[in-house]
């Protein structure tokens, strides 16, 4: 097996993003995808991320409409592992292809959905562009985060220190009120990760079950994900240490302009660092501290520590202002402080570590020649990745692909089930892991696993309780068990031998060095438990920035994601997203390499090494730029810089009491709107007269539709925007808030209401992923530090009297919480 799809076969009916996205990490793991084209081609095929996305594959244009094209889909779907499709809802239904039939037909398959809003009645049949559904869900407030944080807004309560003065430039984003708009496009990013996610997690289930099944997912549900931190809601939220100034629209996200007129990044804040290194001619380092974690000097969570970075900002914009960027870069490595420089996408693509590792390659263009481009995102030891080929012509591969479907079998059965598999466990149900990561990168790929149905066990440290108190660290480790263990003591190390020699994964985000010291480094383990699949995730590349402390924020701005979200292209800041998926796409990355490590292993019985990085997945965000030989990059669509959107037509507008998002992208759209605004004479303005003119006559187009819109209210906008078949949504602040008490979200499991031994009544997110066969449950609330230490040692053999033992010996340790 040289990867580790390889003789699994896609049949892609995507387009746009989530999908074409979703069957890229697909086929660059050996599956043979074939990409369904309606005659013409894919409508989004001038998409420059597509050049990247779409490689790999087979393409057949076949006109589902057409009974001789419909029964040749049908075939291959027949001979098909896996069907990935993102119609609209009841599409399917009309042209025979909706997932009842195709796995009546083919009992084997994985049929996987991706829509904007699943089955909820009162948002799924709302257009699913991403900018329209981040603004109907709030995403767009959400960006830069609300006064006072996340957990005052979603109880509605007067924004904590309201009237704290705050110095010119420190609030993120575009010096103006309302939503942002950024150029990522971070709902269908994140249903990519939970499309692939799925797929990978029902091929598993079917090595056990020997049936396929319907998998979903949805723009709505990747949003849930996005705001795991952020959209909770806890009986007890004034407990020690939960509330943050982290998502308060006002506090600075590090970012800071140097001598050299680049940007760099310092996160988390460390005031003393950045003042006492330029307190002088030089820069240099002028402190001494062994550990960035245990830095006294960093701003701490707390809600009140928004005051210390009110105070600071304007020394420490004067301070870095007074040096080069490449010069902040040495001074930051040489301390282990985490700060990076913000860069282009383009200059990404050029980094010599990341094209050494292959997530930068080079891959031939039918139509660009060589092209520069995000390569493999995370590494299987066993089973490596690899860019299968070019993009495909429209409908390169077509009568090939009819050959294939005549030859393709007329009936299909499901596999023999295992003796005792059983219907309705989670897709992971049975595999055991072991979580000894920190923060967010870690342990969210953790729970992504733990709501599959794993049995993960948290591996805590006496320091971790202060995180663990956090609604960030809530929104990254439900589902899971803890222990908390004290590894730098031969009896604590013996407790997690102990855990080792029974799990199927151990999963670490720390940094190698410490895992060495630890003894819990790869070598250490396997001779502990060689059958271990072993995963690490980093922050950045292996080379020379892989002893750097990185998170979510730094690797972004490496990958190009903040440099574009901030609308720099057009003189913009750079702008860390809230809905960020850095730390949390590394976590999908790794999820996914951990779930094709357990298939693999099923398969041939041998385990291997799952490696990922924030950085990477910085890179798949970014995956939209493409370079050519000569180094100019494809041409693409950029933010302005003031963050309201990519295009005239697909932006947001101010109203006379809120903000309206429209995505007019068709001629039709186009009449609509017009007439919706009261200007149907502009369709005769030689300036935009087709799609062409209106983009080369942007600038005046936009000053043309800004006072229209800020004449009239959203909610009449709306209502004339939408009867006449314009995509539009009104851009909601508060839709969070009503999410717990929504009973559709209640009855489809896309919320949960839990019971927390120190916070009471928690609610959170649920079902971000619904596989029919295989459904799971999400099993509990994020863990106490320790609060299952004593069960979790029982289920390991351990006496009454050990444990009484250990406990008192400090090696282990029960219930530890902040005060």
């Amino acid at each position: 097996m040289t990867s580790v799809l390889e003789g699994i076969r896609v049949l892609d009916l995507s387009w746009g993003i989530a999908g074409p996205v979703a069957g890229m990490l697909l086929s660059d793991n050996g599956a043979d995808v074939i990409k369904i084209e309606p005659p013409g081609g894919d409508p989004f095929r001038s998409s420059s991320g597509y050049a990247a996305w779409l490689r790999g594959r087979r393409s057949a244009v076949l006109d589902l409409t057409d009974g001789a094209d419909r029964s040749t889909c049908l075939a291959l779907a027949r001979s098909a592992d896996v069907v990935l499709e993102s119609f609209s809802p009841g599409t399917t239904d009309r042209l025979g292809i909706d997932a009842d039939t195709l796995l009546t037909e083919n009992p084997r398959l994985v049929y996987c959905s991706i829509t904007g809003y699943g089955s909820h009645p009162g948002h799924r049949n709302r257009p699913a562009y991403d900018a329209l559904v981040a603004a109907r869900l709030g995403l767009l407030h959400e960006q830069r985060g609300h006064l006072g944080g996340a957990i005052g807004h979603m109880y509605g309560e007067k924004p904590y220190l309201e009237d704290l003065p705050i110095p010119e430039g420190m609030e993120p984003g575009s010096p103006r009120s309302g939503p942002i708009f950024t150029y990522t496009p971070w709902p269908s990013m994140c249903a990519a990760y939970l499309a692939t996610v799925g797929i990978n997690a029902a091929l598993l289930a079917r090595l056990h079950t020997g049936r396929g099944q319907y998998v979903e997912t949805s723009l709505l549900q990747a949003a849930l994900s996005m705001t795991a931190s952020k959209w909770l809601r806890a009986e007890r939220n004034d407990e020690p240490g939960y509330r943050t100034w982290i998502y308060d629209r006002r506090a600075p996200k590090g970012f800071f302009q140097c001598a050299d007129g680049r940007w760099i990044q310092q996160w988390v804040p460390n005031p003393r660092f950045i003042l006492s290194s330029a307190d002088g001619d030089t820069l240099e380092l002028r402190r001494d501290v062994d550990n960035v974690r245990n830095d006294p000097d960093r701003v701490g969570t707390a809600p009140e520590n928004i005051v210390v970075l009110a105070h600071y900002h304007p020394e420490l914009v004067e301070a870095v202002a007074r040096f080069d960027s490449e010069d902040w870069v040495r001074v930051g490595r040489e301390g282990g402080v985490p700060l990076q420089p913000v860069r282009t996408p383009e200059e990404a693509l050029q980094d010599p570590a990341l094209i050494a590792e292959s997530a930068v390659v080079d891959v031939e263009h039918p139509e660009h020649g060589v092209l520069r481009q995000v390569g493999i995102l995370y590494g299987l030891s066993e089973t490596p990745g690899r860019v299968q080929g070019p993009v495909p012509r429209v409908g390169e591969h077509t009568d090939e692909l009819r050959a294939e479907a005549e030859r393709a079998p007329r009936t299909m059965a499901a596999d023999e089930p295992e003796p005792g598999s059983r219907k309705g466990a989670g897709p992971l149900e049975g595999v055991t892991v072991l979580d000894l990561g920190f923060a967010v990168a870690g342990p969210f790929g953790t729970q992504v696993l733990a709501d599959l149905g794993a049995n993960v066990i948290k591996v805590n440290a006496t320091r971790d309780p202060w995180w663990h108190a956090t609604h960030i660290a809530y929104g990254a480790n439900r589902g899971k068990r803890s222990i908390c263990i004290d590894l730098k003591t031969t009896e604590g190390l013996a407790v997690l031998h102990r855990l080792v020699e029974k799990a199927d994964v151990v999963h670490s985000n720390m940094r190698r060095d410490a895992l060495r010291r630890l003894g819990c480094d790869e070598a250490s383990l396997r001779e502990v438990n060689p059958e271990i699949i072993y995963c690490h995730t980093r922050g950045f590349d292996r080379g020379p920035r892989s002893d750097s402390p990185g998170n979510d924020q730094t690797g972004c701005s490496l990958a190009g994601v903040t440099f574009e979200d901030g609308g720099c292209c057009d003189g913009g800041k750079p702008f860390w997203s809230l809905t960020s998926l850095g730390d949390t796409g590394n976590g999908f990355l790794s999820a996914i390499g951990v779930i094709q490590a357990l298939y693999h292993r099923k398969l041939t019985g041998k385990p291997q090494t799952v490696d990922t990085s924030i950085l990477n997945a910085g890179l798949l965000v970014a995956s939209m730029t493409s370079v050519k030989t000569d180094g100019e990059a494809l041409p693409r669509l950029h933010l302005d810089r003031m963050q309201l959107g990519l295009h005239p037509l697909y932006r947001l507008y101010e109203t006379a009491d809120g903000w309206m998002c429209i995505a007019a992208l068709s001629g039709d759209h186009w009449v609509g709107l017009l007439d919706a605004l009261g200007e149907a004479t502009l369709a005769e303005d030689p300036r935009f007269a087709d799609a062409a003119a209106r983009a080369a006559h942007a600038d005046e187009l936009a000053t043309l539709l800004e006072p229209l819109f800020r004449q009239r209210n959203a909610h009449d906008l709306f209502e004339a925007l939408d009867g006449r078949g314009v995509p539009c949504e009104i851009a909601d602040p508060d839709f969070s808030s009503g999410i717990y008490d929504d009973p559709e979200m209640q009855a489809r499991g896309l919320v949960v209401e839990q019971q927390h031994p120190k916070l009471g009544r928690f609610d959170h997110f649920g079902r971000t992923i619904t596989f029919s066969d295989t459904p799971g449950r999400i099993w509990g609330p994020p863990p106490v530090v320790g609060e299952h230490t004593r069960e979790i040692m029982l289920e390991h053999g351990y006496e009454t009297g050990e444990i009484e033992k250990l406990l008192a010996g400090a090696a282990v340790f029960e219930e530890l919480w902040v005060d």
